[in-house]
């Protein structure tokens, strides 16, 4: 059956060769190479086996009596080489799999719905305080496009109200501000900062460790990004598949093996 298989293939190399292919029916060869890259070695026989053929036609003087040889024009087998080089470009790309740019993983704008506002706006029976108000303030400074004010009134937060979970949430709100800003220095810090400080909601750590990886990637900092990802991951809230993800290309790129416990079943 392979022999069978090879023998087709020959054949259709050979009407490559001369042009006698269609379109469909290149593009069906070229994925015959790129399943089995052995067969380019088939490509430059036959190639090498015509212009050796070629070459000892131009280089023979055949007497009267001798029989006319036939031969195709010179110009095609410089089609038929550079067809060769072509395909073998081709195949490369199929054979090479396109590096992915870590970039691809990581976020570029953190989007106003991540932003922590005030639960009271979540629960009628919750009072709403003077931090509160500040924070749903900021929310709505920075949904009017107010970064600055919105930074402001989230210091404002963290200089009066140091309790939670005014000052988790602060800080993770000036840290989506910074990074927004590409301030990833300072945007590391605050996600740091909340992430320490907060004490009962997972929400606000996972966004924190995850944001705080990202930031750290773009810093070149793959070693803590792989770790900030990390306790995002095992938080297993919203952000695990992308953070799955992430930790597999900076292992990849790091040269590290996987961290014990993922789950495959996340790419799905």
């Amino acid at each position: 059956m392979e022999n069978s298989r090879e023998t087709e293939i020959r054949q259709q190399i050979d009407a490559y060769i001369k042009g006698q292919l269609s379109e469909e029916e290149i593009q069906a060869l070229w994925n015959e190479f790129a399943k089995n890259p052995e067969l380019l070695d088939v490509l430059e026989v036959e190639v090498n086996v015509k212009e050796l053929i070629e070459r000892e036609a131009l280089n023979s003087k055949p007497d009267s009596g001798s029989a006319t040889i036939t031969k195709l024009p010179s110009y095609t087998w410089h089609v038929a080489a550079a067809a060769v080089f072509v395909i073998i470009a081709l195949v490369q790309i199929f054979r090479i799999e396109t590096p992915t740019q870590i970039d691809q993983f990581v976020i570029n704008q953190i989007g106003p719905d991540q932003v922590e506002t005030s639960d009271g706006v979540r629960a009628k029976d919750m009072r709403i305080t003077t931090a509160d108000s500040l924070l749903n303030l900021g929310f709505e400074a920075i949904v009017s496009g107010n970064e600055d004010r919105a930074l402001e009134l989230f210091d404002e937060v963290i200089n009066r109200f140091d309790e939670e979970p005014y000052g988790s949430k602060a800080f993770l709100n000036k840290g989506i501000i910074l990074y927004n800003e590409s301030n990833y220095e300072e945007a590391i810090s605050a996600f740091r900062e909340a992430a320490e400080r907060v004490e009962d909601s997972r929400m606000i750590l996972e966004k924190a460790y995850w944001y705080m990886g990202n930031a750290l990637v773009n810093v070149g900092e793959l070693e803590e990004a792989q770790k900030a990802v990390f306790e995002a991951y095992q938080l297993d809230g919203m952000f695990r598949k992308p953070a799955f993800r992430l930790l597999k290309k900076l292992s990849d790129d790091l040269g590290s093996s996987d961290y014990e416990g993922f789950d495959a079943q996340q790419l799905e």
